[in-house]
């Protein structure tokens, strides 16, 4: 199933073509580059163009473009005679040049502007990120609700919307999206914000919160499991597997298989009794899932047979020291083995939240690293912590001052030292619920960066 451009088709982009092109004058990728014969450049999605190519003859195709702020993107694109070229990362409202490598073929195009609603969001960014991007999951019930690509100044240069809460996005190995829409379900998307796959929200199966790929590329994704109990209706979790090529679907593991509402429960009136939050998996295959309702991280095994450990809150089996105890959590991850990190909210403790790593190598499991702002931000709900590569955290604390929480909304990437290498605050949204490192739209990259799919 499809659906143009994740609900918002884009604004009709001013050409500004210059003069087609010539002989090839030089070389791209080794190889003497051929003649253009056309090249023609319209909009494709929001803040995303497709370049079309016409060459002589079949070769490579490198296109760098530009605007104003002198910084130079490229994209590549492989043998053909006639290429179409993902032009994306770009900033909203500009005037963009750009020209093909080892030819004359040049041109130039305006953006259109934000949405008025995403135009209210207000973005200030200091410093210098580590990823290219970041991607903010945001929901303002009387604004935007959806995904959105920050660049390091604080600017953004995609989006897509959603019906309701965005509550998970991971990045596919072939280079697409996969989001979760509260109000809509699953949706796999290409970058020019197109749907390719859709599993549809539905009272049965309702998928709720997270949703990561597998290394068989399919997707395990949280969704309620309802059942009576005691003559009530109370929402277990359960853990499904989706197939997007196929369609398929199957239950891999359900709450009511391990665990009980008479023992396994906070005492929380609600007709949820786990409410889970994140699902990871480890570096031995096995699955985390995150219980906010029970302040507990629990490890289930590669099968989905048995339940390999609970770590902190209601009746665990690694318990936790009462400074290393973390409640209302998000984003629980196996950095490696043995090692958790974990956005811990502090709804137990009501001071600010923090990023907290835990070493589990041992029987007693103990913090090893911890991280808090300097001004102190209490997020009763959503939020995330993000390890990368370099040893750098990407932190979400993801409430703006609703609900008891402090605000302000905000984005942190803090050095192992604990120093802020990079701060993004916004105002005039509700929340977000994570802020997930992002490598790229497409396949573009700047000189320097790594280069995607």
């Amino acid at each position: 199933m499809s659906s143009p451009l994740g609900n918002s088709a884009p604004c009709t982009c001013t050409l500004l073509l210059f003069a087609l092109a010539t002989s090839g004058c030089s070389s791209v990728f080794g190889v003497e580059a051929p003649r253009v014969r056309t090249h023609r450049i319209t909009g494709a999605g929001p803040l995303v163009q497709m370049l079309r190519v016409e060459l002589q003859r079949s070769a490579p195709v490198r296109v760098e473009y530009w605007t104003d702020d002198g910084r130079r993107l490229l994209v590549d694109s492989s043998t053909a005679a006639t290429h179409s070229i993902l032009v994306s990362r770009l900033r909203p409202d500009r005037t963009y040049f750009y020209r093909i490598v080892g030819t004359n073929a040049e041109g130039a195009f305006t953006t259109e502007a934000l949405p008025p609603d995403l135009a209210r969001l207000r973005l200030t960014a200091t410093g210098t990120p580590t990823t290219p991007l970041v991607l903010l999951h945001l929901f303002d019930p009387h604004g935007f609700r959806g995904y959105a690509a920050v660049n390091a100044e604080g600017e953004i240069v995609w989006y897509w919307r959603t019906v309701d809460m965005a509550l998970g996005a991971v990045r596919r190995a072939n280079g697409r999206s996969v989001f979760m829409d509260r109000g809509r379900g699953l949706l796999d998307v290409r970058p020019d914000g197109s749907v390719v796959h859709e599993l549809p929200q539905d009272e049965i199966r309702e998928q709720h919160h997270d949703v990561i790929e597998t290394r068989n590329g399919t997707l395990l994704f949280l969704a309620f499991d309802g059942r009576q109990h005691a003559g009530t209706l109370l929402k277990g979790e359960a853990i499904w597997e989706w197939w997007p090529e196929t369609g398929r679907t199957a239950k891999r593991w359900s709450s009511w298989d391990h665990l009980s509402p008479l023992r396994d429960r906070a005492p929380l009136p609600g007709v949820e009794w786990l409410h889970a939050n994140s699902l990871a998996i480890g570096p031995r295959g096995n699955v985390l899932v995150s219980f906010r309702l029970l302040n507990q991280v629990m490890s289930i095994s590669p099968d989905f047979a048995r339940v390999e450990w609970r770590l902190g809150g209601v009746n665990a089996t690694r318990p936790l020291a009462a400074p290393d105890q973390y409640s209302g959590q998000h984003t629980a991850r196996e950095l490696a083995a043995n090692r958790l990190l974990v956005f811990d909210n502090g709804v137990i403790r009501r001071d600010s939240s923090r990023a907290l790593e835990l070493d589990l190598s041992a029987s007693a499991v103990k913090a090893v690293w911890q991280w808090r702002p300097a001004r102190r931000n209490f997020s009763a709900f959503v939020g995330s912590a993000r390890r990368l590569a370099n040893g750098n955290t990407v932190i979400t604390f993801g409430m703006s001052a609703f609900a008891g929480s402090t605000g302000p909304i905000e984005v942190y990437e803090v050095n192992r030292k604990g120093e802020t290498v990079w701060h993004l605050e916004a105002a005039e949204t509700r929340q977000t619920f994570r802020a997930e490192p992002w490598p790229s739209i497409g396949s573009e990259y700047e000189k320097g960066e790594p280069q995607t799919n």
